[in-house]
C-alpha cells in the first residue's frame, strides 16, 4: 500500500509486497476470503524467500570460516604458548591479564562489525535485529560470564574457551537471532503465514548452524554438554555462540545435545594425547556424578579409548636409542589397563603391561584412580599378580649382572609379603618357577662383597646361621649371602624356598660307618634332635633301616619295626625292642623324637588280633590259657571310649577270641567254645535258646562293654532262632512218629522236653517284649509256633488259635466255656500277647470257626451253648455283607418238630412233642410267622426268638408264609347285593379309615391301600363254600375257609360265606392292604372289624376319625310370625345321627341299630338354641369318654354351655384332671356371663356353634408329619385359640400370652411405649432362655413310638387341636469314616433302624458322608445365628416317612434326606433360609408341644428375633 504500517512480521526482516489492505489502509485484510487467500499466499512466498536468504548467508559464512581456519589455529598455538609461559606467574594475575586481552579483542572486533556487513542483505537483517529488545552487541555474552568459576570441576564440566568471537561467528549470531520468530502484532496471522512458508521451504533439511568445524545442518550439529565437547567430538556448536542464539539452535535448527554415544564414536576415531587422557579420566567421575544414567556406558567408553604417552614415559631402552632415528609412537588401549599400584607398593620395581606406569599414575592422581566409578575399570595390583609377573622376569631367570639391584629389591619384596601371610602354601605355589633357578646370591669365602657373590639355586645353599663345623672335611657347603638378611629377607622364606639348615640325609647315611653310630644310636639321635629337619628328611629317617634291635646285632631296622621297651609287651613274640643302654635311661625329648620318627609304643591291633585268633584256634589242651588271658586283658584295657584300638576294633569283631559257654538244645549240656564279639552275649538268660554267652568266670561286664558285646540277641535273631526251634522240634516229632516200635514213653518224654524248652524260651522272650516292634512280630501271626498238647499229641498252633487262660476269679459264664471248649489255652505271656494271642476269642473268630467247622463246634458246645453263640452273633453280626459262603454254609440250627398231633384229653401235651435239631443252610430253614401253615407241613424251622429270626432272615431264610403257596377255589353260588354282603360292605367302608391308619399296625401298607378298600374297586360277593389249597414243595393240603379274595380285571372281589369267620376276613383284608400280613396282623384287623365302636373307643382307638358328629334334628316349624321389623333368624341344625353301631349275633350278620326313641323324644321336647346345643355337647362327651359318669360331665358343662366351654371340658377329661379343676371350671364359666350370672345371648352361641358352618369352613384334618404340613396347620387356624396339651407348656404360654390375650376391665386401656418395649424384651428373654434350655444329643439314639395328641373331635372347633399323630422315631448312632460317630465338626450322626431302612440308610451314609459334613457345616453356621450349642443338634438319615426334623427332649434332629434332595448341589441363600425356618420351628417346640396358635407365634418370634443374624451370615458368605 506504499505506507508503513504498525504490523510487525515477528522476524528480523522488513516486508515490502503488494498486499491487499483493509478499508482503513492500516492493516492487511484477512477477513474477505479471496483477499485472505491472496495475502496468505503472498506471505508464505515471503517466508520461503526468508529461508532461502538464510541458507545463502549461512553458506557464505561457512566459506569465510574455512578460509580463516589457519588464523584460528595460530591463535590456539599462541594461546598454548602463552599458557606455558604463565605457569610460573600468579594465577590471579594470569586470569586478569587474560580477561583484559579478551575484552580488548572483543571490542576491536565489535568496532569492525558495521563495516563488514554494510551494503548486504545481512546488514539489513542486522539492522532489523537491533530493533529487538537488545542490540547485537548487548546480546552477545562474554566468555568469562558464561564459564562461571574457574576451579577444577567447573573447568572439566565447562571447558575453558577464551578465544574471542571471530567475525564469522558474530555474523552468524546476528543472522540466527534475526530468524528467531516472535508473535506478530497486532495480527498474529502475519507471523504464522511467514513461519508456514519458512517451514515449507526445504522441509527435509533443518536450517544450518555454525559449528567449530564449519556450517552444517542443525540435526548434524551438537550442543555442548558438561564437558563432552573437550574430547574432539566433531560439529560441536561453540558454547558462546549457542548462549547468544539459544532459541535458534533449540527451536529452529533443532540441534541435539552431545551424548555419550557421540563421545564413544569420536574416541574410536582418534588417539588421545597423554594430557587429554588425564583430563578424560578426571572428567568421567564428575560427569557420572551429575548424570546417573551414563555409568552403565563405562565399559564401552573404556574400550573406545586409545592413547599415547609422552617420550619421558618411554621405557629406558627407548631413551637410549639414537636421536637421529625416527620416533615411534606407541598407541595403547585403555581397556588393557587392569591395575594400578597403591601407595605401599615399593618404587622402582618392574610392573606388568596391564598396570599404569608410575609416571602416568602420578599425573593422573591416586585419588582419581581410586574413585568408585572406576571400580569396574581397574583395581589395585594384587601382590600375587605381581609375583606371577616377576618370577618370569629376566632379573629372576637370567641372572644378569645389570639387574642385580632390581633382583635384590624383588627378593626383599617377596620375602616381606611372604612373612605377612598367615597361609603361605598357596603363595609358595606361585614361587615354584624360581625354586630351581639360580637367583639367590651366596658367599663362598665368608665375605659379603658383591664382587665375590655368585648365584645359586635354593636347594644348593644353607642358611647363613647354620653351624656345619661337625662336618668339616666331608665336603664344601655354600651359604646364603648375609646381605640379604640385613636387607630384610627372613630365614623362614629361605627355608620355604628350599634353603637347607642341616646337611642332607643322603650325606648323613653315607657316612654312618665313618661316624660309628651303628651300635649306639644315642649320638645320632642327639644330633638329629637338635637339627632342623625338612619334611623330606623326616620321611627318609622313617623309612631307612639304621637303628639296632635288642639282642639282635645281625641287622638294622627302621623305626617303625622297633618298640620302646615295655614289660607288658613281652607276652607278644612278634615285638622287637630298640637297643638302648638301660642304665643311662632315655630322656623324654629323645623318646618323643623317636616316636615322631615312627618308633612304636603299642603293637598294632592287627598283630594282636592275629595272635589271639591263632591261639583261639588251638585245642583246649594246646592253648596257653594264661597268655591268652593276659593278651585279652591287654586288649580290653586299650578299648573303650578313649582306647587306643577303639576306632579300628570294629573291623575285627568277627574274630573268634572270646571264651564262651553254650547250652546244647538236644542234650541240655553246657559246652565251652570260642566266639566272636558279634556272635555272643553276656545275659545268661539267653542260654535257653542256644545262644553263646561270655564265660561267667571272666569280667563279663568289662569285656562286653569294651568289645561291644551285646547283652541280648536282637529281636530279629530271636525270632529267627524261635523258628529254628520250631523246625527242629517238628523234625524230632516227625522222626519219632516214623520210628517203629512202642514209642509212647519216648513221645511223652519228647513232648515234655519240647514243652519245657518253649516254656523257658517264651519266658525269656517275655522279658524282651518291649524290644519287639509291631512290624517284626506281625509275620509271626501267620506261623504256627506255639506248642500245645492235644489228645496226647503235640501240635503247633497259630497265635490266633490259642488264648490265655483266665484266672480262677473269672466268673463262670458263656464266654469262658466257649473259649475252653473250642480253643487251646496257655498261661499269660507278654511276648505271646504282642504276637497275637488274645485273652478271649472275638466274635469274628468264633463266627469264622463256626463257618469252617460247624459240626465240630456243635459237638464241642452242645445245642444250648451253640444256640447261645448264635444269639451273640445275631446281636452283633461280625460281617458287613452277607457273602455267598455265609449263605451256603450249613451252620444254622434248624428244628424239625416231631409227634405234633398227639393229644391227651383233647389237649396237646407239650411234654410229648419232640423236636430234632440239625445244622443246615439258611435257605433250608424257615421262619415261623404262621403256626397254622407250619403245622400243615414238615419243615426245618428256626428258633422261635425274634433276634434269631431276624438274623436267619438276614442270612437268607424265608418266612413260612412266603414259601407256602395259597390258592382259593370258590364252589357253589356267587350272590351279589345280599343283605349279608351289603352290611359287610358297609362295615368295610365304615372301618376303612381305621384300618388304613398308620398307627394301627407296624407293618407298612401297600402304596394303593386306600384305593383297594374303596367300594368302587372292592366288590363283596356271598358264596356257598371256599376251599384253600396250601402247597409246600411237592406237598399240598386242601382246607375249608370262610373268606378269600379274587382278582377280576382291574378290581378285587372279596368272597365270604354265610357263616364267615372274622379271622379269615382279617387275613384276606391284611393280604390286600399290607405288604406282608402275619397272624397277629390278621387277628388285629379282625378285631377292628368285629368289635363295636364303643368297645374300640374305650380301648383308646381314634374312632372319632371315622364318625363325624352332627347336630340333633331340628324342632318342628314355629307358627307364622306377625308382621314386625326383620330380625336375624337362628341357623337350623341338622339331625344328630347315632355315632355308633351294634354288632349282630355270632353268625356274622349285621344290621344297623335303630335310633333311640328316648333320645328322639327328648330332643323333640327341647328348645332350639342353647338347650339343643347343650344336649349335643353332653351326648358327644359321653360317647368320647364312656368311663366318666354322665352327671359329672353335665356338671362340668353347666347350663347352656358354649363351644369354648365344651372344648375346655374335653381337654380336662382328656388330661384326667377334672376332679381337681371342676370348681375352677365352674368359676370360669360364671365369669363368662354378665354380672347377674345370666348366660350369654343366644345370638352369640348360634353364631359360634353352627355345625353346618363349621363343617363348611374347617378343612379335613391330616397328620402333620412334615414340616410344611405343620407350618400350614399353624397358619391355617390363626383366629382360634387352643390350650396346650401339657401343664409345662401351659405355664410358659400363659407367661407370654398374658399381654397378647389380656381380657378384663383393663383390656381396652391404651398401653404405653415403655410397656410395649418391656413386653418385647420379656419375649426375647423367654426365647433366649428356651434356647439355653436345649439339651445335648444323647449318644444312644432315639426310640419313640407313635404318639397321638387328643383334643376335641373335629367338627366341634375350628382350631388345629384335633387328633395329631406324632410319627415314631427309631434311630441309632452311625460310626462314620472318622470312627467318632460324629461329623467332621463334631455333630452327632444317626441312621434309621426300622425294617428295610436298617440296611439302606447305613449304606447311603457310607457312600455320601461328604454330604453329612456339608449339612453339618450349615447347621453349625445356623447354631451361631441362634447362639445354640452344636452339641444340641444332630443329623440323621431316614429314607422313609415325611419327617424333615423333630425335637426330642429339647434336642434337635435334622433329616439328611431332604437336604440331599433340595440343597446339596446348590448351597445358597435359599438353602440357609429353609433350614433357618426349620430350626426356628423346632426351637418353638421347646415352649409348645402341639402345633397350635401358640407354637406358630413362637416360631414367628424366633424368625423375627434372629433374622438379622441370618442376614449377616449370608453377607459374610457373599450370598444375596
Amino acid at each position: 500500500i506504499g505506507f508503513r504500517t504498525s504490523q510487525t512480521t515477528g522476524f528480523g526482516v522488513h516486508l515490502a509486497a503488494p498486499l491487499m489492505p483493509t478499508v482503513e489502509r492500516e492493516a492487511i485484510d484477512f477477513v474477505d476470503p479471496a483477499l485472505r487467500e491472496f495475502n496468505s499466499s503472498l506471505l508464505e512466498v515471503a517466508g520461503i524467500l526468508m529461508r532461502l536468504a538464510l541458507e545463502h548467508e549461512m553458506n557464505r559464512i561457512g566459506m569465510l570460516w574455512e578460509e580463516n581456519a589457519e588464523e584460528r589455529k595460530q591463535w590456539e598455538i599462541s594461546r598454548e604458548e602463552e599458557k606455558r609461559k604463565q605457569k610460573e606467574k600468579d594465577e590471579s594475575n594470569t586470569k586478569s591479564g587474560g580477561n583484559a586481552a579478551a575484552a580488548s579483542s572483543g571490542a576491536k572486533d565489535t568496532d569492525n562489525d558495521n563495516d563488514s556487513i554494510a551494503g548486504s542483505l545481512f546488514g539489513f537483517a542486522s539492522y532489523m535485529a537491533r530493533g529487538f529488545k537488545s542490540t547485537v552487541v548487548e546480546a552477545i555474552k562474554t566468555v568469562p560470564e558464561i564459564l562461571g568459576e574457574d576451579d577444577e570441576t567447573t573447568e572439566l564440566l565447562n571447558p575453558r574457551d577464551d578465544r574471542p568471537l571471530s567475525m564469522e561467528e558474530r555474523d552468524a549470531i546476528v543472522l540466527m537471532k534475526a530468524f528467531c520468530a516472535r508473535p506478530s502484532t497486532p495480527d498474529d496471522l502475519v507471523g504464522q503465514y511467514l513461519a508456514k512458508g519458512f517451514s515449507r521451504c526445504l522441509p527435509s533439511q533443518t536450517p544450518p548452524v555454525l559449528t567449530m568445524d564449519g556450517v552444517v545442518r542443525g540435526k548434524d550439529a551438537r550442543l555442548c554438554h558438561h564437558g563432552l565437547e573437550a574430547f574432539g567430538v566433531p560439529n560441536v556448536v561453540r558454547r558462546v555462540v549457542h548462549e547468544n542464539a539459544k532459541e535458534y539452535h533449540s527451536m529452529v535448527a533443532g540441534c541435539p545435545r552431545l551424548n555419550i554415544n557421540d563421545l564413544i564414536m569420536s574416541l574410536r576415531e582418534q588417539v588421545l594425547e597423554e594430557a587429554m587422557l588425564i583430563r578424560f579420566l578426571k572428567w568421567w567421575p564428575k560427569f557420572c556424578r551429575i548424570d546417573n544414567g551414563v555409568e552403565r556406558f563405562g565399559i564401552r567408553l573404556k574400550e573406545a579409548v586409545r592413547y599415547q604417552t609422552n617420550s619421558e614415559n618411554a621405557s629406558p631402552k627407548k631413551q637410549t636409542e639414537k636421536e637421529e632415528e625416527p620416533e615411534v609412537v606407541q598407541v595403547n588401549r585403555l581397556e588393557s589397563i587392569l591395575y594400578y599400584t597403591d601407595r605401599k607398593f615399593p618404587d622402582g620395581l618392574p610392573l606388568p603391561e596391564t598396570t599404569f606406569s608410575p609416571s602416568l599414575q602420578k599425573r593422573i592422581g591416586q585419588r582419581t584412580l581410586e574413585n568408585n566409578f572406576y571400580r569396574d575399570w581397574w583395581s589395585v595390583l594384587p601382590f600375587e599378580i605381581w609375583t606371577s609377573f616377576i618370577v618370569y622376569h629376566s632379573c629372576m631367570t637370567k641372572g644378569l649382572y645389570p639387574e642385580n639391584t632390581i633382583r635384590r629389591m624383588s627378593i626383599v619384596a617377596i620375602s616381606k609379603h611372604f612373612d605377612s601371610l598367615e597361609r603361605k602354601g598357596r603363595y609358595l605355589e606361585l614361587l615354584a618357577p624360581i625354586k630351581d633357578s639360580p637367583f639367590l646370591p651366596c658367599d663362598t669365602d665368608g665375605t659379603d662383597s658383591n664382587t665375590t657373590t655368585a648365584l645359586k639355586c635354593p636347594s644348593e645353599l644353607y642358611l647363613a646361621s647354620s653351624d656345619l663345623s661337625a662336618f668339616e672335611g666331608c665336603g664344601d657347603f655354600h651359604k646364603v649371602a648375609k646381605s640379604l638378611t640385613k636387607e630384610g629377607v627372613s630365614e623362614e622364606f629361605l627355608l620355604a624356598m628350599g634353603v637347607r639348615k642341616t646337611i642332607s640325609m643322603d650325606f648323613l647315611f653315607g657316612h654312618l660307618d665313618t661316624l660309628k653310630w651303628n651300635e649306639n644310636p644315642k649320638p645320632l639321635i642327639n644330633y638329629l634332635l637338635n637339627a632342623d629337619l625338612s619334611r623330606q628328611d623326616l620321611l627318609k629317617l622313617r623309612s631307612t633301616c639304621y637303628l639296632p634291635a635288642e639282642n639282635d646285632r645281625s641287622s638294622l631296622y627302621a623305626p617303625s619295626d622297633l618298640y620302646l621297651k615295655n614289660d607288658e609287651l613281652k607276652i607278644f613274640p612278634f615285638v622287637k625292642f630298640l637297643q638302648w643302654n638301660s642304665s643311662e635311661g632315655m630322656p623324654s625329648a629323645h623318646r618323643e623324637f623317636l616316636i615322631k620318627l615312627g618308633l612304636r609304643v603299642d603293637p598294632p591291633l592287627s598283630s594282636i588280633m592275629t595272635f589271639m585268633e591263632r591261639e583261639s584256634s588251638k585245642t583246649a589242651e594246646a592253648r596257653d590259657h594264661e597268655t591268652h588271658g593276659a593278651a585279652l586283658r591287654y586288649l580290653t584295657s586299650r578299648l573303650g571310649p578313649s582306647g587306643l584300638y577303639e576306632s579300628d576294633f570294629k573291623h575285627y569283631r568277627h574274630f573268634k577270641f572270646l571264651p564262651c559257654i553254650r547250652q546244647d538244645l538236644e542234650t541240655g549240656e553246657v559246652v565251652n567254645e570260642m566266639q566272636s564279639p558279634s556272635a555272643c552275649y553276656y545275659n545268661p538268660s539267653c542260654l535257653v535258646m542256644g545262644f553263646s554267652v561270655l564265660d561267667p568266670t571272666l569280667d563279663q561286664i568289662q569285656i562286653a562293654n569294651r568289645t561291644k558285646c551285646e547283652k541280648d540277641p536282637p529281636t530279629q535273631i530271636l525270632l529267627k532262632r524261635l523258628m529254628q526251634l520250631v523246625s527242629i522240634s517238628q523234625a524230632k516229632i516227625q522222626y519219632l512218629e516214623n520210628k517203629a516200635g512202642n514209642i509212647s514213653d519216648e513221645r511223652k518224654k519228647l513232648n515234655s522236653t519240647i514243652l519245657t524248652l518253649f516254656e523257658q524260651a517264651f519266658l525269656y522272650l517275655s522279658t524282651r517284649a518291649s524290644d519287639f516292634d509291631t512290624r517284626s512280630v506281625s509275620a509271626m501271626s501267620k506261623i504256627p509256633f506255639i506248642p500245645c498238647k492235644t489228645r496226647g499229641q503235640l501240635v503247633f498252633y497259630l497265635p490266633s488259635q490259642v488264648f490265655f487262660k483266665k484266672s480262677s476269679s473269672t466268673s463262670e459264664n458263656g464266654d469262658t466255656s466257649l473259649a475252653e471248649s473250642l480253643f487251646q489255652e496257655i498261661e499269660y505271656n507278654a511276648f505271646l500277647s504282642i504276637a497275637g494271642v488274645k485273652l478271649e476269642p472275638s466274635l469274628t473268630e468264633l463266627f469264622e470257626l463256626m463257618l469252617k467247622k460247624p459240626d465240630e463246634v456243635l459237638d464241642c458246645l452242645g445245642e444250648p451253648k451253640y444256640k447261645q453263640l448264635l444269639r451273640k452273633i445275631a446281636a452283633d453280626p461280625p460281617f458287613k455283607h452277607v457273602s455267598k459262603d455265609i449263605r451256603t454254609c450249613p451252620f444254622l440250627l434248624g428244628y424239625l418238630v416231631m409227634d405234633e398231633e398227639l393229644e391227651s384229653d383233647g389237649k396237646t401235651s407239650a411234654t410229648e412233642q419232640k423236636a430234632q435239631f440239625v445244622l443246615a443252610r439258611a435257605e433250608d430253614i424257615f421262619i415261623v410267622d404262621n403256626s397254622f401253615l407250619r403245622r400243615q407241613f414238615s419243615m426245618l424251622v428256626s428258633p422261635m426268638e425274634q433276634q434269631l429270626e431276624e438274623f436267619y432272615n438276614l442270612i437268607g431264610s424265608k418266612y413260612v408264609s412266603q414259601v407256602v403257596k395259597k390258592e382259593f377255589q370258590v364252589e357253589g353260588r356267587a350272590q351279589r347285593n345280599t343283605p349279608l354282603s351289603i352290611s359287610f360292605a358297609e362295615r368295610i367302608e365304615e372301618r376303612a379309615p381305621l384300618l388304613l391308619s398308620s398307627s394301627i399296625s407296624s407293618r407298612p401298607l401297600i402304596s394303593n391301600a386306600s384305593k383297594v378298600l374303596n367300594k368302587q374297586y372292592l366288590e363283596i360277593v356271598q358264596v356257598d363254600d371256599i376251599k384253600a389249597k396250601y402247597s409246600f414243595g411237592r406237598n399240598s393240603k386242601l382246607l375249608n375257609v370262610t373268606c378269600c379274595t379274587k382278582k377280576s380285571g382291574q378290581n378285587m372281589v372279596l368272597c365270604i360265606t354265610e357263616n364267615f369267620d372274622w379271622f379269615d376276613v382279617g387275613t384276606a383284608i391284611g393280604a390286600l392292604i399290607l405288604e406282608r400280613c402275619q397272624l397277629e396282623d390278621a387277628f388285629f384287623l379282625s378285631s377292628l372289624l368285629e368289635a363295636s365302636l364303643d368297645t374300640l373307643r374305650s380301648r383308646g382307638f381314634p374312632v372319632d376319625r371315622i364318625l363325624r358328629p352332627v347336630a340333633p334334628p331340628p324342632p318342628p316349624p314355629p307358627p307364622p310370625p306377625r308382621p314386625q321389623p326383620p330380625k336375624p333368624q337362628p341357623v337350623e341344625a341338622k339331625p344328630n345321627h347315632s355315632i355308633s353301631s351294634n354288632t349282630s349275633s355270632m353268625n356274622g350278620s349285621t344290621e344297623p341299630v335303630k335310633p333311640n326313641s328316648t333320645n328322639q323324644s327328648k330332643q323333640s321336647g327341647q328348645r332350639e338354641g342353647d338347650e339343643n346345643g347343650g344336649a349335643g355337647f353332653e351326648q358327644i362327651l359321653s360317647q368320647m369318654f364312656p368311663h366318666f359318669p354322665p352327671d359329672a360331665i353335665r356338671e362340668l358343662l353347666g347350663p347352656n354351655p358354649s363351644k369354648d366351654k365344651a372344648r375346655e371340658v374335653a381337654n380336662q377329661l382328656a388330661s384326667g384332671n377334672f376332679q381337681n379343676e371342676t370348681q375352677n371350671n365352674i368359676g370360669i364359666e360364671a365369669a363368662g356371663g354378665d354380672q347377674n350370672g345370666s348366660p350369654k345371648p343366644q345370638k352369640d352361641i348360634e353364631s359360634t356353634h353352627n355345625p353346618k358352618k363349621e363343617e363348611m369352613k374347617a378343612p379335613k384334618k391330616k397328620p402333620s408329619s412334615s414340616f410344611m404340613g405343620k407350618m400350614l396347620g399353624s397358619f391355617r387356624h390363626q383366629s382360634h385359640s387352643a390350650k396346650p396339651p401339657s401343664s409345662e407348656n401351659t405355664r410358659v404360654i400363659h407367661q407370654h400370652a398374658g399381654h397378647a390375650h389380656n381380657s378384663g376391665p383393663d383390656s381396652n386401656k391404651p398401653s404405653s411405649p415403655a410397656n410395649d418395649a418391656a413386653h418385647q424384651k420379656s419375649l426375647e428373654s423367654i426365647l433366649q432362655q428356651s434356647i439355653e434350655s436345649s439339651r445335648s444329643v444323647g449318644g444312644a439314639g432315639v426310640s419313640s413310638p407313635e404318639t397321638i395328641l387328643k383334643s376335641l373331635p373335629q367338627g366341634m372347633e375350628l382350631g388345629s387341636d384335633g387328633c395329631e399323630v406324632i410319627p415314631s422315631q427309631h434311630i441309632h448312632p452311625f460310626v462314620g469314616p472318622y470312627g467318632t460317630r460324629k461329623s467332621r465338626n463334631g455333630i452327632r450322626v444317626f441312621t434309621a433302624a426300622q425294617d428295610t431302612s436298617s440296611l439302606v440308610a447305613p449304606q447311603f451314609l457310607s457312600d455320601n458322608f461328604d454330604a453329612v459334613d456339608q449339612f453339618a457345616d450349615i447347621l453349625e453356621n445356623l447354631c451361631l445365628v441362634y447362639r445354640l450349642n452344636t452339641s444340641t443338634v444332630a443329623v440323621y438319615y431316614d429314607p422313609s416317612g415325611n419327617t424333615i426334623a423333630f425335637n426330642s427332649n429339647k434336642s434337635l434332629y435334622f433329616n439328611l434326606r431332604f437336604f440331599c434332595a433340595l440343597h446339596r448341589r446348590n448351597v445358597d441363600s435359599a438353602c440357609y433360609s429353609y433350614w433357618f425356618t426349620v430350626m426356628a420351628h423346632e426351637l418353638a417346640h421347646n415352649l409348645c408341644t402341639a402345633h397350635n396358635k401358640e407354637h406358630g407365634k413362637y416360631t414367628e418370634s424366633f424368625v423375627m428375633l434372629y433374622l438379622p443374624g441370618l442376614a449377616k451370615l449370608l453377607s459374610t458368605k457373599g450370598m444375596q
